[in-house]
């Protein structure tokens, strides 16, 4: 009797725990019967926790977070040039309509219903570019891949967050020509920097021998005739007051200025 009651606990011990399931935190899940004619439990959906259900019965579980998927993208620009890229687009699944993607779509609703469309609009909406222009409009086309890629899957009960270029690998001769466009035009800069630092230079001198010139123009304007007769008198009442000296004054000089004649040198 004891080994009987034993086996009928432990057997319900397994049925117990054989009858939960554990729903993980981000996750969203449904009740599944594949003994009933419905099978999918559509009108409730579990968040995470523990999921009480028969042994016999599970859950279909599904990640409601936003997951990003990564595409290597071979394109082809307008100007012909085949440009190797990364891309990659954010998306989940819309929390209340889950039981129609499992039933509609299924669990690999990214490789059936969003990669091809996803793809095949990439490539199509980068070839209206010139390769020059890949980098610089990136945002531009992101926002156009997103906009078509809401439209192509809508229906399909999933949300978009964005679509992001995430690397461009130009070919090599496309990057050998901006590396030496790029030194060129270092190069004129430089010459450029070195012409504005000799103008700057040449500037300055000319304005140190215009200010010499203004100032000897000064100084010439004020040597007039009569002011040079007046520093001569000057002069002269200077050299008469000295006991020591004696000087001719002959008033007969060049320009009407007195000639000054030392007479003590004939004494010596």
């Amino acid at each position: 009797m004891k080994t009987k009651m034993k086996v009928m606990m432990t057997a319900a011990i397994v049925m117990i725990v054989a009858g939960c399931s554990v729903v993980k935190p981000g996750y969203n899940a449904m009740k599944w019967k594949p003994l009933s004619k419905k099978g999918l439990v559509t009108n409730k959906i579990y968040s995470n926790g523990v999921v009480w259900h028969w042994p016999w019965d599970g859950i279909v579980d599904y990640n409601m977070q936003w997951q990003t998927y990564n595409e290597d993208v071979s394109i082809l620009t307008e100007d012909e040039l085949h440009i190797n890229m990364t891309v990659s687009v954010t998306l989940r699944p819309v929390e209340s309509e889950l039981p129609q993607l499992e039933l509609q779509v299924g669990e690999s609703y990214y490789e059936e219903v969003v990669k091809p469309e996803f793809i095949s609009l990439v490539r199509n909406e980068f070839s209206h570019y010139k390769y020059s222009l890949v980098s610089p409009k990136s945002p531009e086309i992101e926002a156009k891949i997103l906009a078509r890629l809401v439209e192509l899957t809508k229906g399909k009960h999933l949300e978009f967050d964005r679509v992001t270029v995430k690397h461009i690998e130009y070919p090599k001769v496309v990057t050998m020509a901006v590396d030496e466009k790029l030194a060129v035009q270092q190069a004129i800069e430089q010459k450029e920097y070195e012409m504005k630092i000799a103008e700057k230079n040449a500037e300055i001198q000319r304005i140190l021998a215009k200010g010499q010139r203004d100032a000897q123009q000064i100084i010439d304007a004020g040597l007039t005739q009569r002011y040079l007769q007046y520093k001569a008198l000057e002069v002269q009442d200077k050299l008469s007051t000295s006991p020591n000296t004696k000087f001719y004054f002959v008033p007969l000089g060049k320009d009407g200025l007195p000639i000054i004649v030392d007479s003590g040198s004939h004494d010596k």
